[in-house]
């Protein structure tokens, strides 16, 4: 019988192929460019999706300053799906 055990160590390497603990986490993030436009259909879908946590975000694309992606990159860890 084969075992796992030591497997999931918190001293794996950090380089290693695959997280130390996968955590399967779908993040998603919507985004539109005006404040006339919705977000109601990028979050249905991210909904869809089975995201747990969605970041919003009304910003023009002229400015690169996003808080929410900033927030949903800090969000992210390793084994982590963004959307």
């Amino acid at each position: 019988m084969t075992t796992l055990t030591g497997v999931f160590d918190t001293d794996d390497d950090p380089l290693a192929g695959f997280p130390a603990r996968p955590s399967e986490i779908r993040i998603g993030y919507a985004r539109v460019s005006t404040g006339g436009q919705k977000l109601d259909r990028q979050v249905d879908a991210l909904t869809l999706a089975r995201c747990q946590r969605i970041f919003r975000e009304k910003k023009s694309g002229k400015s690169d300053a996003r808080p929410e992606l900033k927030a949903c990159h800090a969000f992210l860890e390793p084994g982590d799906t963004l959307s």
